[in-house]
C-alpha cells in the first residue's frame, strides 16, 4: 500500500462524494436480540461467546415495545435504521411482524439483515432493501463457517429480482489483505449492490480476536476510497467505536457519507457525541443530532432529516397490536431518555 497513493485516491473520492451525497448523516442497526442460532457462529462475534451462556434464547429477544420505543427515537433525531439484524433464528412470520411494526411507526421502509430468508413471505411494501452479512472475502469458512457465500449471494440476486435493493456489510482487521479489494469491487460489480457498509473490528473478549489489533485509519481509507471511485453513486456507511472517533473525518474525506456502529444511549449528549459531531462538520454538513437532548425528548423538531415520509401499509393485525403496546412503548422511550439525560449531566 502507497500512502501517498491513497490519500491522492482520497482527494478525488471525496470530490465524487460531494457530487452525490451533499450531507453526511447517523444509521444506528436496530438488533431484534442478543442470540445466534448457527451451530457455527462467526469467530469474532460478540454473540459467539454470548451464545453459550445464553440456556433460554427465548429471554434474549427484545420486547416489541423496546424496538419500537427505539425506532421512534431514532426518527426523531435523525437517524436512520441501517437494518433490522439479530442473530440468526428468527422466523419470516416474526421478521414480517416487526418489520411491519418498525416501518408503521417510522413511516418509512426498512432494510433487512437478518440472515438468508424468503422474502417473497415479507411484506414487500415496507421493505426497501435487503444486506448480506458477507463480513469477508479472505478465510470465510473459517470465520464464518455457518453463513454460506453462495447463499447470501443467491438471496441478495432474488431480493434484486423483486425491485429492492441490496447491500452487504464487511469487517475491515479480520486479516483481510490489500488484494482483497479487488475481490470486493468485483463482488459489488456482480451483485449491482447499492450500498456497502464497512466496520472496524471491535476485538471481543473471548474470541480468537481478543488481543488483535484492528484496521488502522490509512487502511480503512483505502478500502472506502476504492470503492467510492470505482462506484461514485454507492452508498458507503463506514462504522467505528468510540474507541476510532478520529476515525470518522478520515473515513468522510475517503468516501463515507454515512457513520454508524456507536452505543447510541450510552453516549448522547457527553462529550465523545460532541466529538463525533464536530468530527463530521469539520469536513461536511450533518444531518441529524447526536447532542440535543431537547429533539430526543420531543420538546423540538429536528431541522435537517435523512428521513422522507413514506405511504406505508401494513396489516390491520399489525395497527392493532402497536396501538395494544403503546402505553409501554411510551414507558420504554421514557426509559431511554432518563438514562441518556442521567449519563449527559454525570458528564459520562
Amino acid at each position: 500500500m502507497n500512502p501517498e497513493e491513497v490519500l491522492e485516491n482520497c482527494i478525488k473520492a471525496f470530490k465524487i462524494t460531494n457530487k452525490y451525497f451533499p450531507y453526511v448523516s447517523f444509521e444506528r442497526a436496530l438488533f431484534l436480540g442478543w442470540y445466534c442460532n448457527l451451530k457455527e457462529p462467526c469467530k469474532f462475534c460478540y454473540m459467539s461467546v454470548l451464545k453459550e451462556r445464553i440456556k433460554e434464547p427465548k429471554k434474549a429477544k427484545r420486547s416489541l415495545a423496546s424496538i419500537l420505543a427505539e425506532a421512534i427515537l431514532m426518527k426523531r433525531i435523525g437517524w436512520k435504521l441501517e437494518f433490522i439484524s439479530g442473530g440468526y433464528g428468527y422466523s419470516e412470520e416474526e421478521i414480517n411482524r416487526i418489520a411491519e411494526a418498525v416501518a408503521y411507526v417510522q413511516r418509512c421502509k426498512q432494510y433487512l439483515n437478518v440472515g438468508v430468508v424468503d422474502v417473497e413471505n415479507i411484506n414487500l411494501d415496507v421493505i426497501e432493501g435487503v444486506v448480506g452479512a458477507v463480513e469477508t472475502l479472505r478465510e470465510r469458512e473459517k470465520l464464518c463457517p455457518g453463513k454460506s457465500l453462495e447463499k447470501i449471494k443467491e438471496n441478495l440476486i432474488k431480493a434484486k429480482d423483486l425491485g429492492l435493493k441490496t447491500g452487504i456489510t464487511i469487517i475491515l482487521g479480520l486479516n483481510e489483505r490489500e488484494e482483497d479489494i479487488e475481490k470486493l469491487l468485483n463482488l459489488i460489480e456482480e451483485l449491482e449492490l447499492d450500498r456497502i457498509t464497512f466496520y472496524s473490528l471491535n476485538p471481543q473478549k473471548g474470541t480468537i480476536f481478543e488481543n488483535k489489533p484492528s484496521v488502522t485509519t490509512i487502511e480503512y481509507m483505502n478500502w472506502v476510497s476504492s470503492v467510492r471511485l470505482a462506484f461514485p453513486k454507492i452508498k458507503i456507511i463506514t462504522g467505528v467505536w468510540t474507541d476510532k472517533i478520529s476515525m470518522i473525518s478520515p473515513l468522510i474525506l475517503a468516501g463515507s457519507n454515512v457513520i454508524t456502529k456507536f452505543p447510541l444511549f450510552s453516549i448522547y449528549g457527553t462529550k465523545y457525541a460532541h466529538w463525533v459531531e464536530k468530527e463530521v462538520r469539520k469536513v461536511k454538513e450533518l444531518y441529524g443530532t447526536f447532542t440535543d437532548l431537547d429533539i430526543l425528548k420531543g420538546l423540538k423538531k429536528l431541522e435537517k432529516t435523512p428521513y422522507v415520509d413514506e405511504d406505508i401499509k401494513v396489516s390491520d393485525k399489525t395497527v392493532e397490536l402497536v396501538e395494544s403496546i403503546k402505553s409501554e412503548i411510551s414507558k420504554k422511550i421514557n426509559d431511554y431518555i432518563n438514562k441518556v439525560e442521567k449519563r449527559a449531566k454525570n458528564g459520562e
